[in-house]
């Protein structure tokens, strides 16, 4: 048979993702597996792109798709990166896919809360070498959501219908809840027809060639070209020393158990859908950096601090990683210049606040040395004003944090809570600075006011019961 080249089923390192996005985060999400048009593109492998191969997350546009949406012709690009939009037959890299089952991940650089997942086909008997339309495409499968926050690697199951072989895009359209907007990412694959009575594969795929290295203190990384085989490529295998170490479907691979100061030995040998594996590539050895003595860099400032999401008690944050000479050991989060946490992660969210508050916050970046980065931009943001229609409901179970509305005032549980009248309960607590009205069945902490007989109160201590003109617990204050 004819042998072709294809790049194999990617999966996303997540954090590598995000150390090479060098521009702004605006947008929070792309399909790293099989790898999509754009993320092939942010590897270096589709070219030609503009500023999508930097912002593989990036492709948004109205959601509801096909009714809504990006135009005609502009639906790889969500209307903002025309040179993803480009069609013809051999434009594009290939993934290689079987029919049938077919896992799909997602990797989320900003989460949101989601509505659904849809996922549509390219009609049998398509042009390749026209626009894409939404004509041109049928539904393959939706996955609805709850209205939660989805995993930063979200990973789901779809089918691939066995009628069709060779080349066809995979529309992928995450939705968003608390939005009017939805991410669009298109796949090309090609399809290896796994229902139709195969000849036995017994022929191994070509050898991946090029492999370089580079290297720090305590991570190897590694590149290849793509191998070939007569039907298609599933994957490779890496060996270091004469032992397979990991595996990889892109043709990149990082090495993260090597210790400094150490000469390793690498090869790679690919394999097909069948189980054939090619002979070993190109041998290379790479010695990993020494680590410092003393360690006294600093690691980069994170950049692009930004707020997703916001809701009435909560403000979603995400924003670009720190580099440092050895490694980042954590992101420190600070709320009005004063540190609330600390975060591995490049995304927090930040729970139990007021509603219709304005926030400041920045970031900073912690080496495993103690080494502490510059702050990252600060940004103000606001959480959303309370949902009058979120009234307290006698018979309805509140955790921590939740926040209802009882006779025009907003409150917020401090523990686990039912049947507990928020103008009366210690467990509810008010954060309006309207001084409220002394009842004798709530209890009051010290530091509250209330007024009574016209007069302003501010209790010592924990009280309940006590009438405030007569009890030395409370301060006339005015």
């Amino acid at each position: 048979m004819k042998k072709f080249s294809k790049i194999g089923m990617f999966f996303a390192v997540v954090v590598l993702a995000v150390v090479l996005f060098e521009t702004s985060v605006s947008a929070h999400g792309y399909i790293s597996k099989p790898a999509s048009r754009v993320y092939l593109a942010n590897q270096g492998i589709n070219t030609g792109v503009g500023a999508a191969e930097y912002e593989p997350q990036s492709i948004e546009a109205a959601k509801g798709f096909p009714t809504n949406g990006p135009q005609d012709g502009n639906i790889a690009g969500g209307g903002k990166y025309p040179l993803l939009d480009e069609q013809t037959q051999d434009r594009w890299t290939k993934v290689d896919i079987k029919s049938g089952p077919l896992n799909v991940e997602w990797t989320l650089t900003a989460p949101h809360r989601t509505s659904n997942w849809e996922y549509f086909i390219t009609k049998k008997g398509w042009d390749p070498n026209k626009p894409l339309t939404r004509a041109e495409f049928e539904p393959l499968a939706q996955i609805t959501a709850d209205g939660s926050t989805p995993d930063q690697l979200t990973k789901q199951q779809i089918t691939i219908p066995n009628d069709r072989s060779g080349y066809y895009v995979i529309l992928g359209v995450w939705s968003i809840a608390d939005t009017g907007n939805a991410f669009y990412q298109v796949i090309d694959a090609n399809i290896i027809n796994s229902d139709v009575t195969p000849v036995v594969d017994k022929e191994s795929p070509t050898a991946p060639t090029n492999l370089i290295g580079t290297t720090t203190a305590n991570k190897v990384s590694l590149k290849w070209n793509a191998a070939t085989d007569n039907v298609g490529i599933n994957g490779y295998e890496i060996l270091r020393d004469g032992k397979v170490v990991g595996e990889s479907q892109t043709t990149t691979y990082e090495d993260n158990t090597v210790n400094a100061n150490t000469t390793y030995t690498y090869t790679v040998r690919a394999k097909d859908f069948a189980g054939n594996k090619s002979a070993l590539g190109n041998k290379i050895s790479v010695t990993t950096k020494e680590a410092p003595a003393a360690d006294k860099e600093a690691p980069t400032a994170p950049t692009s601090l930004m707020s997703h999401a916001q809701t009435d008690r909560a403000i979603d944050l995400c924003w670009q990683a720190s580099s440092d000479n050895v490694a980042v050991k954590n992101y420190e989060i600070y709320r009005n210049n004063t540190k609330i946490t600390t975060t591995t992660s490049t995304m927090f969210q930040d729970i139990n606040l007021i509603n219709n508050t304005s926030y400041k916050y920045k970031i900073y970046a912690v080496d495993i040395a103690g080494n502490r980065s510059l702050a990252s931009n600060e940004i103000t943001v606001k959480t959303k004003p309370l949902d009058i229609s979120n009234t307290w409901k006698p018979d309805q179970i509140y955790n921590a944090g939740n926040q209802v509305v009882y006779n025009g005032i907003a409150y917020t549980a401090q523990w686990w809570t039912k049947d507990n009248s928020p103008d009366t309960s210690d467990v509810w607590k008010t954060a309006s600075s309207t001084t409220q009205v002394w009842n004798a069945l709530k209890a009051y902490n010290g530091g509250d006011k209330v007024t009574y007989g016209g007069k302003t109160y501010q209790a010592k201590w924990w009280v309940k019961g006590e009438t405030p003109d007569t009890s030395t617990i409370w301060t006339l204050v005015k």
